[in-house]
């Protein structure tokens, strides 16, 4: 990610306490800032904010002294819209790696969002539902409504979270997380639908 500046530093710590609010409601998940990841021996990249999952069948990286290795499952960064190229670079490293969700968001008055999930082979773009909801796959219940976020209205952002954070799908979610080998499931892919 390119350097801060102060509106991408803004920006960032207003998103960093939404994802936080609902690291608190979801117990096994790291949430970092700033942090190295290592994807390969020729790969080192520092994203703005990285959510892994820690334990069960759904971990994809490792928290080691310096930071990760291996793909976090969730990873979003900030831009502004003189840098859509590094954002463009970043995204095809992420899809290459297999994170599950990447998230820019463009700095701007109102905040662009670019919302890309992993189906299986690359990223397709998240939109929201009939409510103007984008309801993360990676973090069952993390849900973002579009129109709060472009008026950078956080308390709203909180109230969808912790809404979401009750739904089936975060306790499903949970449920990969505690039980000792992840919640059994008929195939590999992740065992619920986004929300």
């Amino acid at each position: 990610m390119p350097e801060l500046t102060t509106q991408k530093s803004v920006l960032l710590t207003d998103l960093a306490l939404c994802i936080n609010r609902y690291r608190l409601y979801t117990p096994g998940i790291y949430v970092c800032l700033h942090v190295p990841v290592v994807l390969d021996d020729q790969t080192r990249v520092v994203p703005g904010l990285i959510a892994m999952v820690n334990h069960g069948r759904l971990k994809q990286c490792e928290p080691v002294e310096h930071g990760f290795e291996g793909p976090p499952n969730f990873i979003l960064d900030v831009f502004d819209s003189d840098e859509l190229p590094e954002y463009e670079s970043r995204r095809a490293i992420f899809e290459r790696f297999g994170v599950v969700e990447y998230v820019a968001v463009e700095t701007a008055e109102c905040p662009i969002l670019h919302w890309n999930r992993h189906n299986g082979s690359h990223f397709e773009t998240a939109h929201p539902d009939a409510h103007g909801v984008i309801k993360s796959k990676a973090l069952p219940g993390l849900w973002i409504p579009v129109k709060a976020l472009a008026a950078r209205d956080w308390w709203m952002i909180l109230v969808a979270i912790e809404r979401g954070v009750t739904r089936r799908g975060h306790h499903e979610f949970q449920e990969t997380i505690w039980h000792k080998n992840g919640r059994p499931a008929a195939d590999d892919g992740i065992p619920f639908e986004a929300g």
